[in-house]
């Protein structure tokens, strides 16, 4: 870690005394663990940047790291807390010990598109209930929502379209309340790395995996399978950019709304876009000859009946560390208007 702070310090030093050439103000460090190319960053954080950098007249200035340049996905927090960047994009997932209530909106059934779910999420933290205090207890300020597509079944043969044909299959995940679905839908859940998981699905090492189609095609996954769901809804995944309070405390107000303002319209925008995309690769899959099916109404029943379980789970490992996990829960399912 002292070596990270000491090579992140001397990298930011020399890009801050550059850009005070150019800038009046002193830039914004802003830190994401993804490249420059993923979604996330082309259509969630750099058209935020853009939009602040207009509405301000050019008064709020950034400097971007992705790629992990400054921080890896378990450490975007510590950069925040330690000063090392302003601004970073939080994947929920990876910081269960800090933001554990927020991981209600990635349970099953928490939502069917990215859309829904993003507003879900906004009105959910709007509510300043405990879902925000954790943000607050961690020294951030949430301030553009990036939600991933539901998580779907894919197969390396046929489809698994049936809790029967499910049941003992080898099923990798990213680990956390994916190994709970796993559990709860009778397969044996596999934790591997999604670097690793096109050779694993090649070799058969893994029957499957569950993931969103996005990133099906981001590490090319279509050419080592044979079906995936189309109506499945087995979870998502949440990030957040988010902004250090006490960076946020300093802004103008002039720009605070700026920042709120912009994440509020590229949020939408980058739920909507996302929720097309997913729709286009379906199509895309179906066309290369991919088994695209959806479950039947009985089965979907019974699968929502078994990821009903999971929430229930992850709720009641909530209730034992003390958390107020009944009330986060209430008030997403209120945001969900249920």
């Amino acid at each position: 870690m002292l070596r990270w702070r000491k090579t992140m310090t001397a990298l930011l030093a020399g890009s801050i005394g550059l850009a005070a050439v150019a800038a009046s103000a002193e830039p914004l460090i802003v830190s994401t663990n993804v490249p420059s190319t993923h979604w996330s960053s082309v259509k969630g954080g750099e058209p935020w940047m853009a939009c602040v950098r207009q509405a301000t007249g050019n008064e709020v200035e950034f400097q971007y790291f992705p790629t992990g340049q400054i921080a890896n996905v378990n450490n975007a927090l510590d950069a925040l807390n330690q000063g090392v960047a302003q601004i970073a994009y939080i994947a929920v997932v990876a910081y269960s010990n800090k933001l554990p209530l927020n991981g209600i909106s990635m349970l099953p059934d928490m939502g069917e598109t990215v859309v829904e779910m993003t507003r879900a999420n906004r009105k959910a933290l709007d509510a300043g209930g405990p879902l925000l205090q954790e943000f607050t207890n961690n020294r951030i300020r949430p301030l553009l929502i990036n939600m991933y597509p539901v998580y779907q079944l894919l197969s390396r043969k046929e489809p698994l379209d049936t809790i029967e044909k499910m049941k003992g299959r080898k099923v990798s995940s990213g680990g956390g309340v994916l190994l709970l679905t796993s559990n709860a839908l009778g397969v044996t859940g596999v934790e591997i790395p999604a670097a690793d998981l096109y050779l694993a699905l090649q070799q058969g090492t893994v029957d499957g995996s569950i993931l969103a189609y996005a990133s099906i095609t981001s590490y090319k996954l279509q050419e080592v399978i044979k079906a995936v769901s189309g109506n499945g809804n087995f979870g998502s995944a949440a990030g957040i950019w988010a902004i250090d309070q006490g960076s946020w405390e300093k802004l103008p107000p002039a720009h605070r709304k700026a920042m709120t303002d912009c994440g509020l319209k590229v949020e939408a925008e980058l739920a909507a876009w996302v929720d097309a995309s997913t729709e286009a690769l379906k199509n895309e899959m179906r066309a290369s000859g991919i088994t695209v099916y959806d479950f039947s109404g009985p089965e979907k029943i019974a699968i929502n009946e078994k990821m009903k379980m999971t929430r229930e789970n992850y709720l009641a490992r909530l209730n034992a560390r003390g958390l107020p996990a009944q009330q986060a829960y209430q008030d997403y399912l209120k945001a969900l208007g249920r």
